[in-house]
């Protein structure tokens, strides 16, 4: 048992991009640079929380992680964390980043922190995943509450753009999962949990990626109109080029379905949503 162990039970390659859609959103929001105090509430709480809802995900599948090749090494499956050690640590986390927002950022920013535990807890890994195909479909709202709780700690005005930067992640979820779901379609036949590909086969799920991704390219289009003067062309013509390619790759998949071609997809779709918000931030900024 090290910290190392710790670390990996937190799931450590999630986190940063939560929190930059939550940093990305306060920007964006703001228009401007917001509070050092802000930034920094943000940065702990959605850190800690996400942390906590990560490792609380890994003490609940703990059994499905075991009888998955992508997943056994993991600490709980191997013992190399007390099953007890693990749920402690993940409560203490998902409290502290709780405790962190309530100190730190106003009650709706705290709200869409701890809206987005719970979805990723209770309605994706307990209800969803293992139930229905539809799981990280609508999991993906974890990912939006992120967005959320970064607008909201600014502002309360024009809900509308908040939404449809919190539907760009919702959307994107899908496309990015479901390529790396392609991939280890065995892994997750073997598990019991009916991710799509193991469910329709890679040739159904390539057509669902690529119909996702037609809905995604006009969501991240639609911010161009909350912006003005350079910034909006900055950013029509960034996330243009960056639609373009993810859709190019997702055809790549449709056209022929192999492990290859869906990791393509999938790592080119892994930036996809960082590049998006960060466009969107250079853009407000201007």
């Amino acid at each position: 048992m090290t910290l190392r162990d710790y670390v990996r039970l937190i799931k450590p390659r999630i986190i940063p991009l939560l929190v930059l859609v939550a940093l990305a959103s306060a920007i964006i929001a703001d228009r401007s640079i917001p509070p050092a105090t802000t930034l920094a509430g943000l940065l702990a709480a959605g850190t800690l929380a996400s942390a906590g809802a990560l490792a609380t995900n890994s003490y609940l599948e703990i059994d499905v992680d075991s009888m998955m090749k992508r997943t056994k090494g993991r600490p709980l499956p191997t013992e190399q964390i007390p099953k007890t050690h693990a749920l402690v640590f993940a409560i203490s986390l998902l409290a502290l980043g709780v405790l962190v927002a309530l100190l730190t950022l106003n009650i709706y920013a705290t709200f869409f922190i701890a809206l987005g535990a719970v979805v990723y807890i209770e309605i994706y890994t307990i209800w969803l995943k293992p139930r229905t195909t539809w799981n990280i479909v609508l999991g993906g709202f974890a990912g939006s509450c992120a967005v959320l709780a970064g607008w909201y700690a600014i502002t309360l005005s024009d809900p509308a753009t908040a939404w449809v930067l919190a539907a760009l992640v919702f959307v994107w979820t899908p496309s990015h999962f479901w390529s790396l779901a392609v991939i280890t379609e065995s892994d997750y036949a073997a598990a019991g949990i009916p991710m799509l590909p193991s469910v329709v086969g890679k040739e159904r799920a390539a057509q669902f990626i690529v119909m996702n991704t037609l809905l995604l390219i006009p969501i991240s289009l639609l911010f161009y109109f909350y912006l003005s003067g350079g910034g909006a062309i900055v950013y029509l013509l960034g996330a243009v080029a960056f639609d373009a390619g993810l859709l190019a790759t997702n055809i790549k998949l449709l056209r022929a379905p192999t492990k290859s071609n869906a990791f393509l997809a999938f790592k080119f779709s892994s930036p996809y949503l960082a590049v998006i918000f960060v466009l969107a931030c250079v853009a407000a900024l201007l």
